[in-house]
């Protein structure tokens, strides 16, 4: 197990990690790269980007493709294909796993998804097999006080989960867990891993604080209630996270997800980034 963070590929990014200490990523790819599959030269592209996080020593554990609602009409088409080049770069490079949304049928409850859930994905599925690259559903719920209400991401409670791994059995698809997502919807991240486990291909290294001087007088649905940041700084157990993680045999790595904290954002991201790598250190020991 390594810890790493997200990130574009940047030179400087991956200086940066260098030197820092960490030892993964998970990398952010978008249809207009260069190295994404359907541009010109992509394949010797992609080789040389893969040579260069090698050479620093930098595994790349995940790819961030797919963070749409596929289940839009206006983009579906699109955003089929693009999943599709995800896994064709992630077989190209060498990478285990993919990730991203499941989209959702806006305006509908969560459960009146799973048809068109169970269409595209199941497709999906077989590609990925046939490449031997697994799918993990990044499951934040996108909606207001991070809830569903409103989001456009199906797979964003573990209701849906179990319902959709047996509507759409294939062991390549599973889940991107993020612990900060749980938290905000009071459920506890321990008891969800003994639960679900053997699905998480990817961890998030997000956490979230419950506010609870604001939830007791305002309730959840109120801004600041909930807030994302770094982890070591929300409510989250790592030490029985990670213990269990090994548990049920999680192999991947822990990429932290910034951007989100409201201290430690901006310009003091590398510090936040910097600070949760030394505190999930506490519990990892970086092969």
């Amino acid at each position: 197990m390594r810890i790493g963070f997200m990130m574009a590929f940047d030179k400087e990014r991956i200086e940066f990690a260098k030197k820092a200490g960490f030892k993964s990523c998970e990398l952010r790819v978008s249809s207009g790269d260069a190295f994404c599959p359907g541009n010109s030269g992509w394949e010797n592209r992609a080789k040389k980007l893969k040579d260069c996080y090698d050479e620093n020593g930098i595994r790349i554990s995940c790819l961030a493709g797919f963070y749409t609602n596929h289940m839009d009409a206006k983009e579906a088409e699109d955003q089929k294909k693009h999943v599709r080049n995800v896994i064709l770069l992630a077989e190209k490079i060498g990478v285990p796993v993919v990730a991203g949304f499941s989209g959702r049928i806006m305006g509908k409850d969560l459960i009146e998804s799973l048809p068109r859930y169970k269409e595209l994905w199941s497709e999906h599925a077989r590609f990925a097999e046939d490449r031997n690259v697994k799918i993990a559903f990044e499951h934040c719920p996108m909606g207001k006080f991070h809830t569903p209400c409103s989001g456009n991401n199906f797979m964003s409670t573990p209701e849906m989960w179990e319902i959709a791994f047996n509507e759409v059995s294939s062991d390549a698809i599973g889940l991107e867990w993020d612990p900060s997502h749980l938290i905000c919807q009071f459920i506890d991240p321990v008891a969800n891993l003994r639960k679900f486990g053997k699905r998480v291909y990817h961890v998030h290294a997000k956490d979230a604080h419950v506010n609870k001087d604001i939830v007791a007088l305002y309730g959840i649905w109120y801004k600041g209630a909930v807030e994302h940041c770094f982890a070591g700084l929300g409510d989250t157990d790592w030490g029985l996270c990670i213990k269990e993680l090994h548990r049920q045999g999680y192999k991947n790595d822990l990429n932290i997800e910034g951007w989100h904290d409201l201290v430690y954002g901006n310009k003091m991201e590398d510090e936040g980034l910097i600070n949760s790598f030394k505190y999930l250190s506490r519990f990892v020991v970086q092969n």
